[in-house]
């Protein structure tokens, strides 16, 4: 059959058009995945909605988080597949006209009466902006209606030193359902440039108190209760006047670390059994004993401790979110280990020993005085 050059022309313009739409989506995929470590990219599904609120699938997914492209306020957003009921109702409801606290409202109350599941405690949001008045790479935990005092966290906002490469964890609204930790990313190709220029010289310090208290973000060092252990006996150094309390640098790991004051007798115990001359294990073992005996307090989800180190063969200033029994799957959170990139000035947050009594996050801290330099 003869075809027609007009016939042939709108083949070869339909053809281009194809061919234009799904390189457009390709690259709408390819954006909308950065926000997520490299373990998680190639399984994320990528979706978006239309105007009526309904999602449009641009690629599934294989692995258990989800993202969106870039929306009109320059924001790329993951999250955990396990949320997507609750964004779909909220995006209807925002394509039906409502927005702010009016939005907000009706989700809360849909949540109340059961049409939507609430996100899970501890779940992981991921965002990337690309431009630098604004914090570039950003994670964020869900921590509804918990404190600052319940989980020994910060909350004086690090916006200023994130934009400078070099911003820690906070807590924000803590109290309220919104409650979250924002995570910034320094030190990756995605980040706010800047860090610190060059490392501290920790090791010469003769203040055993200030010190110990270096792990810890600045607002809460000057409260923290000091320790230290001689002969598995605790020595107090310095009362504490807030829910952190930190133990001097133990001469054999190397390692100076704080964590909530509810964890104290746990503290006694370790350095009881250590000084038995007891192993790691045994000594794991009989806390997890303790603990089921309600002999000391277990260790409380969302609970963050923190830890310092002083050579560059371990990550030097890193910060662990307790998590038992979490999965990554439930939470949507990475667990691909990070430690060559943090040894490297430039790891992000994943987590281990999932599903685990001892499942927890790593938080390596880039880009500050203590941390590993690039």
């Amino acid at each position: 059959m003869k075809i027609t050059n007009t016939v042939a022309g709108l083949l070869a313009s339909l053809i281009a058009v194809v061919s234009a739409n799904a390189q457009s989506t390709d690259e709408l995929i390819a954006q909308a995945i950065q926000p997520l470590p490299e373990d998680l990219r190639a399984g994320a599904a990528v979706f978006d909605y239309d105007e009526d609120g309904q999602r449009v699938m641009l690629r599934g997914g294989s692995n258990h988080v989800e993202c969106k492209p870039r929306d009109e306020n320059g924001f790329t957003m993951c999250f955990p597949k396990v949320t997507a009921g609750r964004r779909d109702f909220s995006a209807k409801l925002a394509a039906g006209g409502l927005e702010g606290e009016e939005l907000q409202a009706a989700v809360a109350a849909a949540e109340s009466e059961g049409t939507i599941e609430p996100s899970p405690f501890g779940s992981m949001m991921y965002r990337l902006y690309e431009k630098d008045d604004r914090i570039q790479l950003l994670w964020v935990i869900l921590l509804p209606n918990a404190t600052s005092e319940e989980l020994g966290l910060s909350v004086e906002s690090q916006r200023d030193n994130a934009l400078a490469g070099m911003g820690r964890p906070w807590m924000m609204r803590e109290g309220t359902p919104s409650a979250h930790l924002m995570i910034p990313i320094n030190g990756t190709e995605l980040s706010n440039k800047g860090g610190a220029k060059m490392a501290m010289d920790t090791k010469g310090m003769q203040d055993m108190v200030a010190h110990a208290t270096l792990p810890l973000p600045e607002d809460l060092r000057d409260g923290a209760a000091v320790v230290t252990y001689e002969n598995g006996m605790r020595k107090t150094l310095r009362e504490g006047s807030n829910m952190i309390v930190c133990q001097t640098r133990d001469d054999e790991s190397g390692f100076t670390r704080c964590g909530h004051k509810d964890n104290l007798a746990s503290m006694d115990l370790q350095a009881k059994l250590t000084a038995e001359g007891k192993s790691n294990e045994e000594v794991q073992a009989a806390i997890a004993a303790a603990e089921a005996a309600g002999e000391v307090a277990p260790r409380k989800f969302g609970q963050v401790g923190y830890r310092l180190y002083e050579e560059d063969d371990r990550l030097k200033l890193l910060w662990v979110m307790r998590l038992p029994n979490a999965t990554s799957v439930g939470l949507g959170m990475p667990t691909g280990s990070q430690r060559d990139n943090a040894l490297a000035g430039k790891g992000m947050p994943w987590m281990m020993r999932e599903g685990s009594d001892s499942a927890h996050l790593m938080i390596p801290i880039n880009g500050t005085e203590l941390s590993n330099m690039r």
